[in-house]
């Protein structure tokens, strides 16, 4: 450190001078950090634009592409006192209901009465249980697949546990009064294989003893499904309110119910029938299913009972899979041996020590080998283990090689290994290069063979070609694993399909069931009513509000690009230093950053090439639509302004987009919002992707100049760039240390000089 003396013997002000002489000293230093400040601001401004594109990005989706008001629909009944309806954005066709012969009600449960009331403790029940389970009919007219499990205890009150389930989302009301418990299941219809609506899995002591006498837990199997006609088709539901075809519908009231109930009945029937039919005889369901299972399990079942009730052994083909699998890759180490293994942090080099590096471990200590060229690749750590474990250095070799032949056999293509024209091949390659191998293959006739080869990586396919005994041992491998799963997938399917056709049966005959009953109990003849009929038309207002949104979004997001393009560059003024700051006021800084921060993108050729291609999106047809004479943004009425001031901006003709929406409003949804792709000689991507397309390009290009927020500086152009201002700068400050502390001592020196001069004087004064 300089000792710095003032001018106490020259008289002259030493801190001004050098003040004054490192002033000049920092221009450098104060020009590098302007040129970092640009830097940055020019990355902010880009990323202001990712912003922009952002922001439109998500409007074109959520409005544009996802209907929102662009594909509101409105649906009107003929009969709202019979059946009501909503359109959804999805509403196509024209539906009728031609009857309903019952409406869909809740299952309900009622015990009988019990000499207690609300207040009373569960205690005086006498119970055994601390917690209740209760499964319900879902939304989905099926039983929930877990029950809800709800803890009780002594200390509750009657009307403490019916508290507890309202709240506890078992899909059940519960009410005690009177001395009576009921059950109502929260949403309507009858559960469709019969299992009933509600079901107590766990605690049912506790419902017995409040009146209910279930031995199997089945409370309420009483529920009601809504049964109608719809477009000639007899069909149910579990709830009044359904969609169908996009339409959403509630019924009211039933109607037609002799004519509805009896034609439920007929197709319930068939249905039942097709269903039985289907699961019975030598090529039924039932059947296919027992044979797929005797044939990969190697048993000789003869019923579907037998199947069902047998522990099935272990299949041959995963045996013989296993064992071959396990035969060649499977580790031999000890266990002993496997705690150290596991440990190296390289196992590729263990795998590629020689016969000689093993000898030299075991003949040398760890300095010795430590200072060995041919060891430096690896850590201390690992080193030491192999030295540690010099007597297990060939199993750990082969069991390293082994995981790298695993790994091999797992990355190949199975059905290569399995083909003998590739076996052929990859043992002839024996010794040849990379490039020797893709000749071979490039020459190789069109086919599958050439095709699969191909498609491998030619690393791969020279690693195996190194040992024919290898080859050999995946083949087998593969073979059986090919075999195995080829007859397990057999299984699966012949199981899988067991099961939905059981299910259908099930179904089918709670269908009919319910068919049966209502038909049995609805009189015949009666008022015959008109078919309820339901028709969509589209809300072109809204879709033309929506139309006008996105032209005035689009305008706005263009002209903020255009006035980036034009703003004028002030070049005289440069970012402000901190010591220039200092001597102006808040408002004088606040009107010079302007200045310094305008024309950053001035003529930018990301920002104006980015803008021409998404104005290009506006000028082609969009094809795969089907009236090609309102394909296009011009024929609905929307083009770029012919003022040149306007710089690409979107004008609407309002006669020819009323006119367009009148017309056929799905089209002009399509226009903008259809999903397709470009050919070489056409492009079916509707307007709204086509500019997403392009603004994710132009977003893409801006992120490799300035990151996205909170990326790492040397992962995109401006970044580096800052990463070097900020190094220059470092290395600045350093050398202006140097040179303030070489000012001081020169000072420091002529100081003393004079000191000393005065003091010499002194003596012959």
């Amino acid at each position: 450190m300089v000792t710095r003396i003032g001018g106490l013997a020259s008289g002259m002000d030493i801190d001004s001078l050098v003040e004054k002489l490192m002033k000049a000293e920092r221009m450098p230093l104060n020009k590098a950090f302007q040129q970092k400040q640009i830097l940055e601001w020019k990355r902010d401004s880009y990323r202001n634009v990712n912003t922009k594109l952002k922001t439109f990005d998500d409007f074109l989706l959520n409005k544009m592409i996802l209907s929102g008001k662009m594909n509101q629909k409105t649906a009107t009944s003929s009969n709202e006192n019979l059946v009501s309806v909503k359109a959804t954005s999805g509403a196509t066709g024209n539906i009728s209901i031609g009857g309903v012969s019952q409406l869909a009600s809740a299952a309900q449960t009622v015990g009988t009465q019990t000499s207690y009331t609300g207040a009373s403790k569960l205690s005086e029940l006498s119970l055994s249980e601390n917690s209740i389970s209760i499964q319900s009919i879902g939304k989905d007219g099926r039983l929930t697949t877990e029950a809800t499990k709800i803890n009780i205890s002594n200390d509750m009150t009657i009307d403490d546990l019916v508290k507890t389930i309202n709240n506890s989302g078992a899909g059940v009301t519960a009410l005690f009064e009177g001395g009576k418990l009921s059950l109502t299941a929260k949403n309507t219809g009858s559960e469709k294989s019969g299992q009933g609506e509600i079901v107590v899995t766990g605690g049912l002591e506790v419902f017995n003893k409040l009146g209910f006498g279930s031995a199997d837990g089945k409370l309420a199997s009483n529920g009601k499904n809504a049964m109608f006609e719809v477009n000639g088709i007899q069909t149910e539901r579990s709830s009044n309110t359904f969609t169908i075809s996009g339409y959403e519908m509630t019924l009211k009231e039933t109607f037609n119910v002799g004519d509805v109930a009896l034609k439920q009945y007929e197709a319930a029937q068939k249905e039942l029938k097709n269903a039985q039919d289907a699961m019975t005889g030598p090529n039924g369901l039932t059947q296919k299913y027992i044979d797929a299972a005797n044939r990969y399990f190697g048993t000789s079942f003869s019923t579907i009972d037998e199947l069902k009730n047998a522990t099935l052994p272990p299949s041959a083909f995963k045996t013989d899979y296993d064992t071959a699998y396990n035969g060649k890759f499977t580790s031999t180490l000890t266990e002993l041996e496997q705690s150290v293994y596991k440990d190296f942090a390289d196992k590729n080099r263990i795998a590629n020590l020689s016969d000689d590096d093993i000898n030299t471990i075991k003949n040398n200590d760890f300095a010795t080998i430590r200072a060995m060229s041919q060891f430096s690749v690896y850590s201390d750590a690992d080193l030491a283990r192999l030295k540690d474990n010099e007597g297990s250095l060939e199993n750990f070799r082969n069991q390293a090689n082994k995981e790298a032949e695993e790994r091999l056999y797992k990355a190949t293509n199975k059905n290569l290994l399995t083909n003998d024209e590739a076996i052929t091949f990859l043992n002839s390659m024996n010794g040849k290069s990379t490039a020797e191998i893709t000749t071979a293959i490039n020459e190789l006739a069109d086919g599958s063979l050439k095709t699969m080869l191909k498609g491998t990586n030619v690393e791969q396919l020279q690693f195996l070609s190194q040992d024919s005994t290898r080859l050999t041992e995946f083949k087998d491998i593969a073979t059986k694993q090919v075999t195995y799963e080829k007859e397990k997938a057999s299984y699966d399917s012949a199981e899988k399909s067991f099961e939905s056709g059981f299910q259908r049966q099930k179904d089918a005959e709670q269908a009919y069931a319910n068919a049966e009953t209502v038909k049995d109990n609805t009189p015949t003849g009666g008022v015959t009513v008109a078919p309820v009929t339901m028709q969509a038309t589209s809300d072109t207002k809204a879709a033309k509000e929506q139309i006008i949104e996105f032209v005035e979004k689009y305008n706005e997001m263009i002209d903020g690009f255009n006035k980036l393009l034009k703003e004028n560059k002030y070049r005289d003024y440069a970012p402000l230093t901190a010591e220039q700051r200092k001597d102006m006021s808040e408002n004088e800084q606040k009107l010079w950053d302007e200045k310094a921060m305008s024309g950053l993108l001035r003529s930018d050729s990301i920002v104006r090439e980015g803008m021409a291609k998404m104005r290009a999106t506006f000028m082609d047809s969009v094809a795969g639509l089907g009236d090609k004479f309102m394909d296009s943004l011009a024929e609905i009425g929307i083009t770029t302004s012919k003022d040149m001031r306007d710089n690409g901006k979107l004008v609407i003709d309002e006669k020819k987009l009323d006119a367009a929406l009148e017309k056929d409003p799905d089209q002009v949804f399509k226009v903008f919002s259809q999903t397709g792709n470009v050919t070489a000689t056409e492009d079916s991507r509707g307007i709204a992707w086509r500019l997403r397309d392009e603004m994710k390009k132009m977003t893409t290009q801006i992120e490799k100049q300035a990151g996205k927020e909170g990326a790492v500086n040397n992962t995109f152009s401006l970044g580096i760039a800052i990463n070097e201002s900020d190094t220059r700068m470092t290395k600045l400050q350093a050398k202006l240390r140097d040179v303030e502390a070489r000012y001081w001592k020169q000072f420091t020196a002529m100081e003393q000089a004079i000191n000393k001069a005065n003091k010499q004087s002194s003596m012959f004064a």
